[in-house]
């Protein structure tokens, strides 16, 4: 009876732990992979690299910081910053809320065209990045070509040289590479909404544009604002398609924070600098991080049928 008694408490223990057990190795691997370099860049923020030092650091405290509040280009980078977010946003939400009520219709071949829409979202973002740099090449660029050929214009736009195309051309690149998952998104929404509140709608004579704001825009609230939060974060991270089209140019006319943040510790060699300014950008999209897990934690969204 003694030996029953000990072994069950024995076992309760394990039960206990076992979960834990499970989950060590990939909870490990997320401490090494994430969280070491995180804890690493936010500390070395920090410091700075004396000069013939060998590589030896000093201690500054918040010496990067007070240096970055005074920097003019950093003040543009960030204004670059918020412009490209909020217009890539905007732009994917509205692309992708025209082409998922289109796509929800009823008409012959539209899963054809579903899966056609999702071409820009698979194409990898280097072949699509370098794609649009032909086609807006100044010299022999195909949009210049058309645009000649219609007479819109002689010598053509600049589009990726000029400070006022720049910013606008990688926009509507990011547009074109995102705005499918937000059609996605809301397409299975709509899938979602009671088509029953439609017909009584009708019976009670409302209008298609009264149909759209007080059933379907309510219907497809929640994943709508779960794919903005979605595109936000990850507009805001984008980094490849503005490095590989404008590298930032002309004169950081299309500079935004990660191109900047890259650029200063790559190419300056200012990796402490440019530490503080990635800490600063962590700061800024951590709020939206933390907003999205919380509503996330909350358990909202949408089955499709």
């Amino acid at each position: 009876m003694e030996i029953k008694k000990a072994v069950k408490p024995r076992r309760k223990i394990i039960k206990n732990i076992h979960p834990y057990i499970l989950i060590f190795p990939g909870f490990f691997l997320i401490c090494l992979i994430l969280v070491y370099p995180l804890a690493r860049g936010i500390l070395s923020s920090f410091f700075a690299q004396e000069f013939m030092s060998l590589g030896l650091k000093k201690f500054v405290g918040l010496l990067q910081y007070k240096r970055l509040a005074g920097d003019p280009s950093f003040w543009m980078t960030l204004k670059n910053t918020a412009i490209w977010v909020v217009a890539v946003v905007v732009f994917q939400y509205l692309f992708g809320l025209s082409s998922a009520l289109l796509l929800n219709r009823e008409f012959r071949g539209r899963g054809v065209f579903r899966s056609l829409i999702l071409i820009p979202w698979v194409v990898p973002t280097i072949a699509g990045a370098l794609s649009w740099q032909w086609i807006f090449d100044w010299q022999f660029g195909v949009l210049n070509y058309v645009l000649k050929t219609i007479g819109v214009t002689a010598r053509g736009f600049d589009w990726l040289g000029s400070i006022d195309l720049a910013l606008p051309s990688v926009i509507s690149v990011a547009v074109w590479k995102g705005g499918p998952f937000v059609t996605i998104m809301l397409l299975a929404a709509l899938q979602a909404v009671d088509r029953q509140l439609y017909e009584v709608a009708e019976l009670d004579g409302a209008g298609m544009l009264s149909k759209f704001w007080h059933i379907t825009m309510p219907g497809i609230k929640e994943v709508t604002i779960t794919s903005i939060l979605l595109r936000i974060i990850w507009t805001f991270n984008q980094f490849d398609i503005v490095n590989i089209m404008t590298n930032g140019g002309p004169a950081n006319a299309s500079m935004i924070l990660p191109v900047y943040t890259y650029l200063t510790a790559f190419s300056f060699n200012e990796l402490n600098y440019a530490a503080a300014i990635a800490c600063v950008g962590l700061l800024i999209i951590g709020v939206v991080g933390v907003y999205y897990i919380v509503r996330n934690s909350r358990g909202m969204g949408v089955k499709v049928k």
